[in-house]
């Protein structure tokens, strides 16, 4: 019986991730953009959008085949399911903001970098191939795809294109759009767009850092607060009679408002201590 409802559920996941890859309708292809945006900003190779719903599916067939294995109660096995589904995109969140949040300490050095060499008396598009060499090395893998994008095509505002997509980051978007607007007006005001640019990133950084770090202990308790429960129901339902009744209806209703009760505090705790996101430029 636990076989076939655990191959039910796998059938089941398995029809929803071909409808939602495979559909046409506007909704499913927003929801597609969206995870392809969220995997090209976490800079996973060779990862789709579609390939993290197929991973959200097995992660479900894993924990649910999991949870009927070790306590045999249904009701536990589908939330256990559901939370393990959600796990490769927090993997891939937590990965895109590690990127961001490197890409951030990184720009004020590289920028700096880029108006020493202007003022050193290279041109804007020959700082930017320097920075292949001489800038953060968060940033080189960027920096290298412009410099072979401009030296196959001769044009600066193409290279700046094929940075903004290597590196999938908000505040690249910003930089490149500042350095083709440097590079148009030149002269005197190029070193003084530089260093407006460069104040911006530091001093947007600096407000980061500090409410980051004032917050940080709100997002630690959100998260022990929202897991502890659920570690201590799967511990109590590794007793037969304690999975039996959570498999009743009464059980099934307790364990989804518990689940809507916890989902519901964290996010809210979440938000407060949430900064507002980035957003790519065009993206």
């Amino acid at each position: 019986m636990r076989t076939l409802v655990a191959t039910v559920a796998a059938l089941g996941l398995l029809l929803v991730y071909d409808g939602v890859a495979g559909g046409r309708s506007p909704r499913r292809r927003a929801l597609r953009r969206r995870l392809d945006l969220l995997v090209s900003e976490s800079g996973f190779p060779r990862l789709s959008g579609a390939r993290l719903l197929f991973l959200s599916a097995g992660g479900f067939v894993f924990g649910f085949i999991t949870a009927v294995t070790f306590t045999g109660g249904t009701a536990v096995a589908i939330a256990l399911g559901i939370a393990f589904s959600w796990c490769p995109i927090a993997v891939v969140r937590a990965r895109r903001e590690r990127r961001r949040r490197s890409f951030r300490d990184a720009w004020p050095d590289a920028i700096a970098t880029l108006i020493a060499s202007v003022r050193a008396g290279m041109s804007l598009p020959e700082a930017c191939v320097s920075l292949l060499t001489r800038g953060p090395a968060q940033l080189r893998e960027g920096f290298e795809a412009f410099a072979s994008t401009y030296r196959a095509s001769g044009s600066f505002t193409v290279g700046l294109s094929r940075l903004r997509a290597e590196l999938a980051d908000p505040i690249a978007d910003r930089v490149a759009m500042a350095l083709e607007l440097a590079h148009e007006v030149g002269g005197t005001d190029l070193v003084r767009v530089l260093r407006t640019l460069s104040d911006f990133v530091r001093e947007d950084l600096r407000v980061r850092r500090e409410i980051e770090a004032r917050w940080s202990w709100t997002v630690t308790a959100a998260r022990v607060a929202a897991g502890a429960p659920w570690v201590v129901l799967l511990m109590m339902c590794l007793r037969p009679e304690a999975a039996a009744a959570y498999d009743s209806t009464s059980g099934a209703l307790v364990i989804t408002c518990g689940a809507a009760a916890s989902f519901l505090g964290y996010r809210l705790m979440l938000r407060a201590a949430r900064l507002p996101d980035d957003r790519r430029i065009g993206a």
